[in-house]
């Protein structure tokens, strides 16, 4: 094992020619399992001396590619960050993740759908993992956090550089039971070209990838193509043909993505669709209302808002809501109870 502060110094060298030299060196001999050796400067070995004191000091945990904690699915990836900055904590758990993104200007109904399948997935002891920002990234988070599952937030930018700055709430909150992780060194700031590089550590922490919405030149679409080039499942929610934010998901299926209406598509896909991961998500009050005007027949979204007193603005994604879990179904109009 290489002194971890050596490859704290080749991180701080990315970009540089000579620098990914020595990174391409030092992950030939690593993956060959032989002793990295590779020559750092005094200077740059103290610089990583004072970073990783730093970020100790801060409450952030530094572990490198040849750490027992890095994660094995991502130093499997063709060009695994060496450094990994994390603010709470990796578990073995979290190898079974999936990544969820998708258009930071994103539709209601997009939203919605990005927090009910980070819900429901979490909910079956999947780690949900996307990127911090807003749109798709913050509904998939929450939703996880919702369901009091695992979430981590890859960011484009050093952990304590947090991006973007609305969403500080939500980063503590990730980091309280999940993990916040980077392999920026700490005061990097959200640069547009870190993003792509983020992107492939989000797609090498998952074994599938999920795009909720995504217009023509998305980030998500990068994501996707990481995924595939990883590996790893690609997966991508039906858009409307005439919104913007569905033509680069509609583009992905038309690619080869694989389409899904409901979770279960994406746990029978992936053979995860076992007893442990069918627990039942709680019924809400508003829910249960729903179900019961139901009772006799279908009924169009103006009665039920009638009958349950529902407000119609709610009404909309609540019923979004239960269609996507597999309560309700539409049929001309009008929902349905699925028995």
């Amino acid at each position: 094992m290489m002194d971890n502060l050596i490859w704290v110094a080749l991180n701080f060298l990315r970009g540089k020619k000579y620098g990914e030299q020595l990174i391409s060196t030092a992950l030939e001999q690593f993956n060959s399992s032989k002793e990295v050796a590779v020559p750092i400067s005094k200077d740059d070995y103290e610089k990583a001396k004072r970073e990783v004191e730093l970020s100790q000091k801060k409450g952030f945990k530094v572990i490198t590619i040849d750490s027992e904690e890095y994660p094995k699915q991502l130093r499997n990836i063709k060009d695994p960050p060496i450094v990994l900055y994390i603010n709470g904590k990796i578990l073995k758990s979290d190898e079974k993740a999936i990544s969820i993104v998708g258009s930071r200007k994103c539709t209601v109904y997009g939203r919605s759908t990005a927090e009910t399948f980070a819900k429901e997935l979490a909910s079956k002891n999947i780690t949900i993992v996307s990127g911090l920002a807003m749109g798709i990234d913050t509904a998939s988070h929450k939703g996880a956090l919702a369901a009091k599952g695992r979430t981590i937030a890859v960011l484009g930018s050093g952990l304590d550089r947090i991006y973007p700055s609305c969403n500080k709430d939500l980063y503590r909150e990730i980091a309280k039971s999940g993990a916040v992780i980077s392999e920026f060194p700490l005061g990097t700031p959200p640069f547009s070209y870190n993003f792509p590089f983020r992107n492939r550590i989000i797609s090498g922490l998952s074994i599938a990838t999920l795009v909720v919405e995504a217009a023509e030149h998305s980030g998500s679409l990068i994501t996707a193509r990481l995924a595939a080039e990883q590996g790893r499942e690609v997966f991508a929610i039906p858009g409307n043909i005439t919104s913007n934010t569905s033509k680069g998901t509609n583009q992905l299926i038309k690619d080869g993505a694989i389409p899904v209406t409901d979770v279960n598509d994406i746990l029978e896909y992936l053979g995860m669709d076992t007893e442990e991961n069918k627990k039942e998500l709680p019924l809400s009050d508003e829910e249960k209302a729903v179900l019961e005007v139901m009772d006799n027949g279908a009924k169009t979204a103006e009665t039920i808002a009638k009958e349950t007193g529902i407000a119609p603005s709610k009404l909309v994604s609540l019923l979004t809501y239960m269609e996507v879990k597999g309560f309700i179904k539409r049929v001309a109009g009008r929902f349905t109870k699925i028995l």
